[in-house]
């Protein structure tokens, strides 16, 4: 198969799906959640700079927005902590639905992996593959990142999603793929 014209696309199965909500929507949820909050914080300090009137303003500024700083740091991971845990237990619960595990898709092509899923998508250059590995079960990507998340692939379908083309395609165009 030609690397530039290389494209496949296919659908999660429910084992897929909670083994990445495990290993990989989780951590890419909750920094995202952190960075909204933090971006949050900032924007309320930010505008509350802008109600000051004179010195003594200032220093009353100064003073409750480390407050309420020191009191976003105290409490920020277990709001954060909190708030994933509910979203993923909603998703959990709405697995139960075929349209909501619809939405669940893999796309390759040439130049990048999209992993497509109701709480958003992701998108991976194959240089970001930093190691291949396939079992009896699963095909494994290994993405560099300072978490290293894995993203699992169900190898058991009989040519539905033409699993013998994605893995001809990492192991000569992006790594290669260590057997299990």
């Amino acid at each position: 198969m030609n690397a530039a014209n290389f494209s496949l696309e296919f659908r999660l199965d429910m084992n897929e799906i909670r083994k990445l909500n495990k290993m990989y929507f989780k951590d890419l949820y909750k920094k995202r959640v952190m960075l909204f909050l933090a971006f949050m914080l900032f924007v309320v300090v930010f505008f509350d700079f802008f109600n000051l009137r004179n010195d003594n303003d200032f220093i009353q500024w100064i003073v409750g927005s480390l407050f309420l700083v020191i009191l976003f740091l105290l409490f920020y991971y277990s709001i954060v902590d909190a708030i994933c845990n509910m979203t993923f237990s909603l998703i959990k619960r709405l697995l139960k639905f075929e349209r909501f595990v619809k939405k669940y898709q893999f796309s390759f092509t040439n130049s990048f992996i999209c992993v497509r899923s109701p709480i958003g998508v992701f998108t991976h250059e194959w240089s970001c593959i930093e190691k291949a590995i396939i079992t009896k079960d699963f095909l494994f990507l290994y993405v560099k990142d300072k978490n290293g998340y894995i993203i699992s692939i169900s190898n058991n379908y009989n040519d539905t999603r033409q699993m013998n083309e994605l893995i001809s395609f990492v192991n000569k165009n992006v790594t290669p793929i260590t057997k299990i």
